[in-house]
């Protein structure tokens, strides 16, 4: 991607990619089915791509028995909307996860270099590779199936005492 490319997507998303995910995107743009697009996707395919963590929160605090609600979050709201209203209010608070390729998630800017790479699907978030370059590692065919995480260097306001607490709704 260009730097034009770039302040596009800043312009449009209020967001800047993490230093490795840049660097990345500025040297080879992957394109598939689960792949975002950044350079050609339609602004609602992005912003579908961007809300996915937020929609899974919402999923399992209207579909979950007992339903995810952090108590500091206050009173469960009974209208889904309303729901909605704070999971988006709540998450806004925590760093933007990107998405990288499938349920593959990174935080943005101003997270540094060698920020974890998270699995999101739902309410369930792992740590997916103690950073870029070992989560392609381990995802990509050239890493042959190997599935090995590092320890956690750079750790992530929010989402590394989350992951760390197994997805605890107390831990928020």
């Amino acid at each position: 991607m260009t730097d034009a490319e770039f302040d596009s997507i800043d312009e449009r998303f209020g967001f800047r990619f993490n230093p490795d995910h840049h660097s990345l995107l500025a040297t080879a743009l992957p394109l598939g089915d689960r792949w975002p697009d950044w350079r050609n996707g339609s602004d609602l395919e992005l912003r579908t791509w961007l809300d996915s963590v937020a929609e899974g929160f919402i999923f399992d605090a209207l579909n979950q028995n007992p339903p995810f609600w952090p108590a500091s979050w206050g009173e469960l709201p009974c209208a889904p909307e309303d729901v909605a209203t704070t999971v988006h209010r709540e998450l806004a608070m925590w760093p933007r996860l990107v998405p990288i390729f499938g349920h593959r998630f990174t935080p943005a800017a101003p997270s540094p270099a060698g920020s974890p790479v998270f699995s999101a699907w739902q309410t369930d978030i792992i740590y997916y590779g103690a950073n870029l370059v070992e989560y392609l590692t381990n995802e990509l065919p050239f890493g042959q199936g190997r599935k090995a995480l590092s320890p956690i260097v750079v750790r992530v306001p929010f989402w590394s005492r989350f992951v760390e607490s197994a997805n605890s709704a107390d831990s928020i």
